[in-house]
């Protein structure tokens, strides 16, 4: 929230694919922006490709753990759909008239608005008609929704898996898995100008966030042979940041960014679970850019004193990041879990294939696959 924040009120230049662009900075702002921002791109890179990592991971063990097409389509459909529904209607239906700069009659009519309800199936459009068009980043009302296509896939790739009957296997399933990472690996190194590792400076290319969740998926299923342990914890995360800052072996920079994700994810935090007892990330991922983007323009709009980019990011930043909590939080509780709890009408799993616990992630992956991705 807090990069998205930046975003929206400091012009910063990065852009998923097909997304309207921000207004341009000046040369002292871009440089000043730039200086402060290079040293952290490699965290920022990490963001979204640790999230499909961490997908891949947990979506095979319910694979495995489910056996069964229609049920693991289920479940994916009842975690992603419902609230995904209902902040794209809540966005077109209550913002988009509230904010925009045509008249109702010229909003409603516009095919903007009608194509927008297109995001629901993953068919990603950023604008609603005359919405935060003078927004510092113009016209853009969920950025996020760029990584719904390359979810989708990852998905599909998964349910190929299951369709195949390789799933009843764990030998075969490692063995296809190895052989698709190990064919983009070399396809990645062979042709880096058709299947390049970085979209910009801030973000993977959505063929590799997908590479992301198939490594996740090895990850899985080779966890008896992974072991956990701070040192190599340290030198993954160095390996992948160096190779992220300074372009080397890109292709291969998704490798120590899953290990670090999954030793970080097999870790106790009791102090977190104590604080954070409800699950906040997919409210926080769909409400986060719109509301940064509803508050920068009602600051800008309302609030003169806050035209300086300094106040006026930190005012967002505080903002949003109260307003998105609040609206995830009523994501998990009024759409979220309801929708989940519906899994109970599913068939009984079936009995999944034995996986041999020889080492700590194989030992977690149990817990694991029971988790919310379930």
């Amino acid at each position: 929230m807090i990069f998205h924040a930046f975003l929206a009120t400091r012009l910063h230049p990065a852009l998923p694919s097909g997304a309207p662009g921000p207004a341009v900075m000046n040369a002292p702002q871009l440089d000043h922006a730039s200086r402060a921002m290079d040293l952290f791109r490699p965290v920022l890179f990490s963001l979204v490709g640790a999230f499909f990592a961490l997908s891949g991971f947990l979506v095979t063990g319910s694979a495995i753990r489910t056996q069964s097409v229609v049920t693991f389509f289920t479940n994916r459909a009842l975690r992603i759909l419902p609230a995904l529904s209902v902040e794209v209607t809540l966005s077109a239906l209550i913002l988009g008239p509230a904010l925009t700069s045509f008249a109702l009659g010229h909003y409603f009519s516009d095919p903007l608005f009608a194509r927008y309800f297109w995001n629901i199936v993953g068919h990603v459009q950023f604008a609603l008609p005359g919405v935060f068009g003078d927004n510092p980043w113009p016209v853009t009302v969920n950025l996020n929704l760029w990584t719904l296509p390359a979810e989708l896939y990852s998905y599909l790739f998964m349910l190929l898996i299951l369709a195949s009957g390789l799933i009843r296997s764990p030998h075969w399933t490692r063995i296809v898995v190895t052989i698709v990472a190990f064919v983009a690996l070399v396809a990645a190194f062979a042709y880096p100008a058709l299947l390049p590792v970085k979209a910009n400076n801030t973000h993977f290319t959505e063929w590799y966030i997908v590479f992301m969740f198939i490594l996740g998926s090895a990850f899985f299923l080779y966890g008896q042979h992974v072991p956990l342990h701070a040192g190599i914890f340290v030198a993954s995360a160095l390996a992948f940041y160096a190779m992220v800052y300074f372009d080397l072996l890109l292709p291969l920079a998704g490798i120590p960014l899953t290990y670090c994700v999954l030793y970080v994810g097999m870790q106790r935090f009791a102090w977190f679970d104590r604080i954070v007892r409800v699950d906040l990330s997919y409210g926080t991922y769909l409400y986060g850019f719109p509301i940064t983007q509803t508050v920068t323009w009602l600051l800008l709009h309302h609030v003169p004193a806050l035209h300086s980019p300094a106040r006026l990011f930190a005012a967002t930043v505080l903002i949003t990041l109260v307003a998105t909590c609040a609206f995830a939080a009523l994501s998990w509780h009024w759409i979220e879990k309801p929708a989940l709890a519906l899994r109970r009408f599913l068939p009984p799993a079936k009995k999944a294939a034995r996986l041999p616990p020889e080492a700590p992630i194989a030992a977690a992956r149990a817990t694991a696959a029971d988790a919310v991705h379930g």
